[in-house]
């Protein structure tokens, strides 16, 4: 007998990928620390100032995000917001100082992965599930840690191999070549764009509104 699937997982499935690909590339930055320190002459608390503005400005994005994307929908913000992390990370390569790394890395970059988060993610997935979110959360939050366990090292093995300059225009095609199209071809808001319910129904959802 043919296997039965909802296309609910697939949603999940793009949001994992979409955390791995995104949080792993941000995760990566400890990777270049050491390449910087020797081409723009920099030291590592000023380094760390990079990362400590980055985390700063992801912070203050997130109910920014979140507003964004109750008006326009959470596989906007995904999509654009891995984008733009794929197209900064190219731009990466262009740098010639330090200041340069401020603004792509400290501030572009943070934002961009501000919106590719669990904000945005989270939304979707609750709309496309009533039953086995629980699940479809922790497939979710996996991204990150598969991310870190795949980009990070892999960063590290391309640094290796070539220099940073490639390995952050291969992160950047990795996003806006592979991740971003799968975002704009297979997420969609809600079942309903689909003619579909969502896992489990609108039994639970029409009892929640009714309390």
């Amino acid at each position: 007998m043919p296997i039965k699937y909802h296309y609910a997982w697939i949603i999940v499935f793009v949001t994992f990928l979409t955390f791995l690909a995104v949080q792993g590339a941000r995760l990566s930055f400890g990777a270049f620390v050491e390449p910087w320190e020797k081409d723009f002459s920099m030291n590592r608390g000023t380094i760390s100032l990079i990362s400590t503005l980055s985390f700063i400005i992801y912070g203050i994005s997130q109910p920014i995000i979140g507003r964004l994307v109750d008006k326009l929908g959470p596989r906007m913000i995904l999509s654009i917001s891995t984008f733009l992390v794929g197209l900064s990370f190219i731009l990466t390569s262009f740098v010639n100082h330090p200041w340069q790394l401020f603004i792509l890395y400290g501030i572009v970059i943070s934002v961009g992965v501000g919106g590719a988060s669990n904000v945005a993610a989270t939304v979707v997935v609750t709309n496309w599930f009533n039953e086995k979110r629980g699940l479809a959360f922790g497939i979710m939050e996996a991204g990150f840690g598969a991310g870190q366990m795949l980009l990070v090292p892999g960063s590290l093995i391309l640094i290796q191999w070539f220099d940073w300059k490639l390995t952050v225009v291969i992160l950047g095609l990795l996003l806006m070549v592979i991740v971003f199209p799968v975002i704009l071809l297979f997420l969609r808001n809600h079942p309903g764009e689909m003619g579909l319910s969502p896992m489990g129904g609108f039994i639970k959802a029409e009892a929640e509104s009714d309390q």
